[in-house]
């Protein structure tokens, strides 16, 4: 029975590892501009803020829905043009060269008030290789985890320049930058990271992920940026009750209202009132 359940929840995971970088398909030329130039308010990033609800997609390349983070948060800022430049599967090279998800920078101007960023999972496929080696393989040996720990050591010199080329191309603006919502609990006890991997490997996610947010706090610090959720709230994760997750496992639990291994609807309205709320601050 047992067995059984792992080789099944392995073959799902195997599947959710695709939707890591959800908006994989990639175009052959430059990403066309997703947005409008030099908006009041312009969303920059990866798909924690690009993707939504499957429903909602618009179905193009960047995989962009009507109900993703940015768009939340434009609802709350009454009065502001807004513009989209967010895309699933971007890094941050993304945001300085020409590439099928950017240059995002290309989005902003001397107009621009405000900048709420998410950037830096997809990086060397740093969540994409956790869950591949040690949430779906299995495969969290010494080599995988130093791995993943040098990719993140590498990640902070590419925020400074990626912050740095934001404040140039929006010197005006108040920039918010969002820490990733917590993927796994404390304890994987009831949960099926409990049965494909353990505690060892849980307690390894939860570290890189807090080194994660942690990097990007102090990248923003440097930047002058305002950081938000860098300590995710507890009881939130994939492993949550229906209607409490902030994550989803499948996107499509009752009420989750995303796409696999990405934010709910209820994760995605916490995390855009934290936005709003920082740029109105």
């Amino acid at each position: 029975m047992i067995r059984s359940t792992v080789v099944r929840l392995s073959i799902l995971l195997c599947a959710l590892t695709l939707a890591l970088s959800f908006g994989w398909a990639a175009p052959a030329a430059a990403m066309p501009d997703p947005g409008p130039r030099g908006a009041e308010y312009v969303s920059l990033g990866d798909s924690f803020v690009a993707s939504g609800s499957m429903s909602t997609a618009t179905g193009e390349a960047c995989g962009q829905a009507t109900d993703n983070v940015g768009r939340l948060v434009a609802q709350r800022m009454r009065g502001v043009s807004f513009a989209d430049w967010a895309c699933g599967g971007a890094d941050t090279a993304d945001f300085t060269e020409v590439t099928d998800k950017g240059p995002q920078i290309r989005g902003l101007s001397e107009k621009t008030k405000y900048v709420s960023i998410s950037i830096g999972g997809n990086d060397e496929n740093l969540f994409g290789g956790v869950v591949q080696d040690c949430l779906v393989g299995a495969l969290c040996t010494e080599q995988h985890t130093r791995a993943a720990l040098d990719k993140l050591d590498r990640l902070g010199p590419k925020l400074d320049r990626v912050y740095a080329a934001v404040r140039e191309s929006a010197p005006n603006a108040k920039v918010v930058v969002l820490g990733y919502l917590r993927l796994l609990p404390d304890t994987p006890a009831g949960c099926f990271a409990d049965v494909v991997t353990g505690p060892s490997v849980v307690r390894f996610a939860n570290r890189l992920q807090a080194g994660l947010n942690g990097t990007i706090a102090e990248a923003a610090e440097r930047a002058g940026f305002t950081m938000v959720n860098q300590e995710p709230p507890a009881g939130r994760s994939m492993c949550a009750p229906d209607g409490r997750r902030y994550v989803s496992l499948t996107g499509v639990g009752p009420r989750d209202a995303g796409v696999p291994i990405h934010p709910t609807l209820a994760g995605r309205k916490y995390t855009a009132r934290l936005i709003a709320d920082a740029l109105a601050a």
